[in-house]
């Protein structure tokens, strides 16, 4: 609503990233901002969650959960977060609960979807935690970017699957340039004007 406010626009155009995307299909089917939001593109999000979280959580004890818990709540504190849950964020990202997610945020009819993913090309496509990522994730699906499967992340008709022809791959933090790496074939600042591009080319 400030956007809209600021620029005298309708509507608004949505990118968002990683869980960013689950959070804007809330808003959208949830509290009404349909009426505000001309179309939503997902970045590598998770709309069908991480099946590795629940094959995680079927084996940690609660102590170690607890535990590995408190470190990264102390750790998110620092960064400025006020009121950490690592565990909470973690529980919210398995199967299970990101399918249920999925049922009760039917898309808008007045908006304009379009899912968009990267994939890494092998373990030493990133590092940690997401090479670790990468493993977990191989058995459940074609791909991933050391944090979400392509099947989980590439959902409806409008999808995009963004083919990177280097040896290296696209990891999750690389499409929101969270290294600040150069890498060859692939300019981030390049592929985000192409969406706008794309959306203004549409009529959005």
């Amino acid at each position: 609503m400030e956007v809209i406010g600021q620029s005298g626009a309708e509507k608004v155009n949505i990118i968002a990233h990683s869980k960013g995307g689950l959070d804007s299909r809330y808003a959208i089917s949830k509290l009404g901002m349909d009426e505000y939001v001309a179309s939503l593109t997902t970045i590598n999000t998770p709309h069908y969650g991480c099946k590795f979280v629940d094959n995680i959580l079927s084996k940690v004890s609660d102590g170690l959960l607890k535990f590995v818990a408190r470190r990264y709540d102390r750790l998110f504190t620092v960064l400025g977060d006020t009121e950490p849950s690592f565990e909470k964020g973690l529980r919210e990202l398995t199967f299970e609960n990101c399918s249920k997610l999925d049922d009760e945020l039917p898309d808008s009819p007045k908006v304009r979807y379009k899912s968009v993913m990267s994939k890494m090309n092998g373990l030493f496509s990133a590092g940690f935690p997401l090479n670790l990522g990468y493993l977990l994730n191989k058995p459940y699906g074609s791909g991933n970017d050391g944090l979400v499967t392509v099947e989980s992340a590439l959902r409806g008709e409008n999808t995009l699957m963004i083919e990177h022809k280097g040896k290296r791959g696209l990891s999750h933090g690389d499409l929101i340039d969270l290294f600040r790496e150069n890498i060859d074939g692939f300019d981030v600042r390049e592929f985000y004007v192409e969406l706008v591009k794309e959306l203004k080319d549409s009529g959005f």
